[in-house]
């Protein structure tokens, strides 16, 4: 019993994870490509993928730019965030630097409300290379931050650029 439970969970571990869906971003001239659980409800959008989550307490879009037009991609994604009533609280801004994958990224994150209660909300560049760049809009409850982090880890260390 115990070489065959051995076998199968080494089997099982040299499979792909069955994690979700993989989109292409954007989907004409792909540069990168992100996975999001089949749980949630994701849809490609003009210039890449946004999802939700089951229950709707996490939202975030996944945008590819040309590192040149970033600045329109960010103040369009300023736009949505008050057209869907959330409110960004300036004072509380936090900007951060990482590399996710070996890639630059730079966070900048806020506290704010929208028209459940308090929200989180950041806007986070991805330098996929010289020419392109991910802007990843994430607004989302407290508690479903909390309730969600697996999931988001995965999906924020899904992020891969297509050579």
């Amino acid at each position: 019993m115990k070489s065959y439970s051995l076998a199968l969970f080494l089997a099982l571990a040299l499979l792909p994870p069955a994690f979700g869906k993989t989109f292409k971003v954007p989907d004409e001239e792909s540069f990168a490509s992100i996975t999001i659980p089949d749980a949630w409800k994701a849809k490609e959008i003009d210039k890449g993928v946004e999802a939700q989550s089951p229950d709707g307490e996490v939202w975030f879009a996944v945008e590819g730019t040309d590192a040149k037009g970033l600045d329109k991609t960010i103040e369009e994604a300023v736009d949505f965030l008050k057209e869907k009533g959330v409110t960004v609280d300036l004072t509380t801004q936090k900007q951060s630097s990482s590399k996710l994958n070996g890639m630059d990224t730079t966070e900048l994150d806020w506290k704010g409300t929208d028209k459940d209660g308090a929200a989180e909300i950041s806007l986070s560049v991805i330098a996929i290379n010289s020419d392109h760049a991910l802007l990843v809009t994430y607004w989302a409850s407290p508690e479903g931050t909390k309730k969600h982090i697996s999931d988001l880890g995965d999906i924020v260390n899904s992020i891969k650029a297509i050579k």
